[in-house]
């Protein structure tokens, strides 16, 4: 049995957060596979059920009138609870993909924050087909959708069964076709609302499903960026863009997290966006976390090297300061320890890869 000293705490924790990761990707597809299994019953169910209506219908001695339109009423009232119900778990079991797939993404961020010192992992995005698309809600096309539609159908189907004229004489010849006409009219307006309204459904619940996942997590994410000045190291800080101002402030730059963005991601556009600095990702520092307006804000912040500046930037008053005269300048004690913390990482990153 290993002691104690023989144990190495990052190699302990890579195991883990491989293990996690293993564990996510198969609960993730077992729950993909149960979705698709609960939708192909459906399907088989309505098939078959339609398969029996259209029998009953051409049969030789079938019902008449009234008792075949309660049946034809019966027959889809009881598809579409069944349709309805289907939905619902199928709202459940997105849910549950959304949520095995932030913490896989959790798993793969932090194992690109604390192992990745290369940087390979910086653009892999196993959820996106590249790097630009970061898709919020699902695309139309997937089993709820499906499910949507098929319930729209039998929405369709009761609809018509109730405007059809069932066991009509032939001598209403004239007044038959003309319900048949309305059967089809009250029938598609029916998909269409059914349709429509099955869809915003959807959506709806796609988005209270994201707003309850993002709770707790990093909302904002920015940068602490240095640059060799000499002997010295100077620190990025900026000030409010608003003009006149009782108290002159300094902040590090910093941003909202853009949906499907990654925290990185954040943090250099962020940075480049305020400052026109661009910044090459070191290593995370740490969080910090604040009430504003009633929001609870949540911010990662990221050691950055600068790389290059533009001319493109809002704007901010921005200005370069040794690490002394930063913390003087800070106006939040958060800030100056996140500080501190960044520059003793770039201290120990220093001595280690020589990285500048």
């Amino acid at each position: 049995m290993p002691s104690p000293k023989d144990l190495d705490p990052n190699t302990d924790a890579k195991e883990l957060l491989l293990a996690d990761y293993r564990n996510f990707a198969e609960a993730l597809w077992k729950n993909e596979q149960t979705g698709e299994t609960r939708v192909n019953w459906f399907i088989g169910i309505v098939t078959a059920a339609a398969g029996g209506l259209i029998g009953l219908t051409s049969a030789q001695y079938r019902p008449h009138g009234e008792p075949l339109r309660l049946i034809y009423v019966a027959v889809f009232s009881a598809l579409l609870s069944f349709g309805v119900i289907t939905l619902m778990r199928i709202f459940q079991r997105n849910a549950a993909t959304d949520g095995y797939k932030k913490d896989s993404d959790r798993i793969r961020q932090m194992f690109r924050e604390h192992f990745d010192e290369t940087g390979l992992l910086h653009h892999y995005h196993p959820f996106r087909a590249n790097d630009s698309e970061k898709q919020t809600l699902r695309k139309l096309g997937g089993l709820a959708y499906t499910v949507a539609i098929i319930n729209s159908l039998v929405v369709a189907g009761i609809t018509a069964a109730f405007v059809y004229p069932f066991g009509w004489p032939a001598t209403q010849a004239a007044t038959r076709g003309t319900r048949i006409w309305w059967t089809y009219v009250a029938g598609a307006s029916a998909f269409v609302v059914a349709a429509v309204g099955q869809f915003l459904w959807i959506r709806r619940t796609e988005k209270k499903t994201k707003r309850l996942l993002r709770q707790g997590s990093t909302t904002h994410a920015g940068g602490i960026v240095f640059r060799d000045a000499g002997r010295d190291v100077e620190y990025l800080l900026i000030s409010p863009r608003k003009t006149g101002v009782v108290k002159e402030e300094w902040l590090l730059p910093k941003g909202h997290v853009d949906d499907g963005e990654e925290h990185w991601e954040t943090a250099v556009r962020e940075v480049r966006e305020e400052t026109g600095v661009i910044g090459t990702v070191i290593a995370q520092v740490g969080s910090d976390s604040f009430e504003l307006e009633g929001e609870r804000i949540k911010v990662k912040y990221y050691l950055m090297k600068l790389a290059a500046e533009i001319k493109d930037k809002e704007e901010r008053v921005i200005g370069w300061f040794d690490l002394k005269t930063a913390q003087e300048r800070l106006t939040f004690p958060n800030s100056i320890h996140l500080l501190i913390k960044a520059d003793e990482k770039r201290r120990k990153i220093k001595a280690k890869t020589k990285f500048g």
